[in-house]
C-alpha cells in the first residue's frame, strides 16, 4: 500500500505493524522517507521498490580520463584544511608540497585518493590526500592540534612495498615493506575503490606494462567481497616481476571474526560456530547508534541469525605469516550485535551520496554485559559489549553502496 500524501515517516499515526516470519528472520515493512510509505510483501525484493533506479550509486566517485586521476571517498568528513585542499589544481598541489617538504622532488601527479590512512607509528585512520607519483606515495593530512594546517602525515617510497594485502571485503590495503616499521594502512572502506588503488599502484609499479593475467585476476576485477565471505574461493598471488606481490587472507580473517562474534552470541536460538552464514561485510558511516562516536566509520556484518557493527583494526592485523608476535590491540573491538529476530523494521532513505537504513528493534529489556574472549590463535583478548536493543533503541546506518544496502534488504525483507 502506497500513499504519496505522507511526506515523513515520523508522522504515520497509526503506526503499521509489522509483520514478522520467526523461523526465517524476516522483516516484512520497509517504509521510504522520501514520498511514500510501503508495505513490503514477503516475495518483493528491492528491484521492485518505487524509486530504487533514482537511489545514489554510492559515496565513491572518481574522474579517470585525466591527469592525474582523481579518486573521493565520500563516506570521509574532511577537516577544513583538507576541503579548501582538495579545490588546489594538480600545479597548486605540487607547490603546496614543496613548500611543505623542499627536499621531496615531484614532477608530476599520476593519482589523487581522498581517504583515510594510517602506519604502525600513527595507527589511527586519519582524512588525508594520497598522491601517487612515480617514485612514492605522499599522503597529506591535517596536523594533529590543527584541523587548518596541512602537514606530510605519510611518506613511502614504492621500492619500499614488497607485499600489497587485500583485507576482508576490500575494505582496506595494507602496504607492507621489509621491516615491521614499513606499513601504510589505505582505509578505502569500498571493495571498488580498492581495486582502483591497486590497478593504479601496481600500474606504477610495472611502469606501465601489465602482467599477465594481471588485469583479470579476481582480486582485481572479481567481486572483493563475495571472495571474502565464500569458504571454497581459493584465491593466488599476483606476483610481478620485481617480486612484489599482490595478496590476501580472507579465509583467516573470516574464521578470526566469525569466532569473535560467536563467542558473543548468547540465548537458546545460538547457532554454532560451524553454521553461522555470513551474507555481507561493508563499511558504514554512523548516523545514529546509542553510544557510539557520530559519523564514525565502523564495519557492518550480516549473518543469517545477526546483526553487527565492530571496528576492525588493519595496521596491525593479520600478524604477519611465521610471526609470533602478541599485540594488544585486538583485531575486532567496540562489537555491538544484536539478532534478526529483534529487527522491528527499517526505514531506507536517501542522504546526499548515500542510503541511510535505519534499524528499529523490537521493545525488550535493557541487557547489557560485558565480557572478554580469548582471541584465537592468541593474539589478544578482546574487550567486547553487546547491546541487545532497548526500548526505542535503533542504529542508523549510512551505507556507501547501494549495492550492498540492497543485499542487506534483500537478505531481511525477502
Amino acid at each position: 500500500m502506497m500513499s504519496k500524501e505522507l511526506p515523513l515517516i515520523n508522522r504515520l499515526q497509526p503506526e503499521p505493524e509489522p509483520c514478522f516470519d520467526a523461523k526465517e528472520n524476516k522483516v516484512s515493512l520497509i517504509d521510504l522517507s522520501k514520498d511514500c510509505a510501503l508495505s513490503l510483501p514477503q516475495s518483493c525484493g528491492m528491484s521492485m521498490i518505487p524509486g530504487v533506479s533514482e537511489w545514489p550509486e554510492g559515496s565513491v566517485s572518481s574522474l579517470k580520463d585525466q591527469c592525474p586521476e582523481v579518486f573521493y571517498q565520500k563516506l570521509v568528513q574532511l577537516p577544513p584544511a583538507l576541503s579548501e585542499l582538495q579545490t588546489f589544481t594538480s600545479q597548486k598541489m605540487l607547490e603546496k608540497l614543496e613548500s611543505l617538504s623542499p627536499q621531496i622532488k615531484v614532477n608530476k601527479l599520476l593519482s589523487i585518493f581522498w581517504l583515510k590512512a594510517a602506519n604502525s607509528k600513527q595507527p589511527i585512520p586519519k582524512p588525508g590526500c594520497l598522491l601517487l607519483t612515480e617514485k612514492e606515495i605522499i599522503v597529506l593530512s591535517s596536523e594533529a592540534n590543527s584541523d587548518d594546517t596541512i602537514t606530510i602525515r605519510h611518506h613511502l617510497n614504492l621500492l619500499e612495498i614488497k607485499i600489497v594485502q587485500i583485507s576482508l571485503a576490500g575494505q582496506h590495503v595494507r602496504l607492507i615493506g621489509s621491516t615491521e616499521d614499513t606499513i601504510l594502512v589505505v582505509f578505502t572502506h569500498s571493495k571498488e575503490l580498492t581495486q582502483d588503488f591497486c590497478k593504479s599502484l601496481l600500474k606504477v609499479l610495472s611502469q606501465g606494462k601489465s602482467s599477465e593475467g594481471t588485469e583479470d585476476h579476481p582480486l582485481l576485477s572479481g567481486d572483493l567481497m563475495v571472495l571474502s565471505l565464500d569458504w571454497r574461493s581459493s584465491i593466488p598471488d599476483i606476483v610481478l616481476d620485481n617480486g612484489l606481490q599482490v595478496t590476501c587472507r580472507f579465509k583467516r580473517i573470516l574464521a578470526d571474526l566469525l569466532y569473535i562474534v560467536h563467542g558473543n552470541m548468547e540465548g537458546p536460538g545460538k547457532p554454532s560456530l560451524a553454521h553461522i552464514r555470513p551474507l555481507l561485510y561493508t563499511s558504514v558511516k554512523v548516523k545514529d547508534v546509542p553510544r557510539l562516536p557520530k559519523d564514525a566509520i565502523y564495519q557492518f556484518l550480516l549473518t543469517d541469525s545477526h546483526v553487527v557493527l565492530l571496528r576492525e583494526d588493519g595496521v596491525f592485523h593479520p600478524v604477519p605469516r611465521g610471526s609470533s608476535l602478541l599485540l594488544a590491540i585486538p583485531q575486532f573491538q567496540a562489537l555491538k550485535l544484536c539478532r534478526r529476530s529483534d529487527i522491528r523494521c527499517l526505514f531506507v532513505k536517501k542522504d546526499d551520496n548515500c542510503l541511510v537504513v535505519d534499524f528499529t528493534f523490537k521493545t525488550q529489556k535493557t541487557k547489557t554485559r560485558e565480557k572478554k574472549i580469548e582471541f584465537r590463535r592468541g593474539s589478544a583478548d578482546v574487550c567486547s559489549i553487546t547491546n541487545l536493543s532497548s526500548q526505542g533503541d535503533s542504529w542508523k546506518l549510512c551505507f556507501g553502496c547501494s549495492s550492498e544496502a540492497e543485499i542487506l534488504i534483500n537478505h531481511l525483507c525477502t
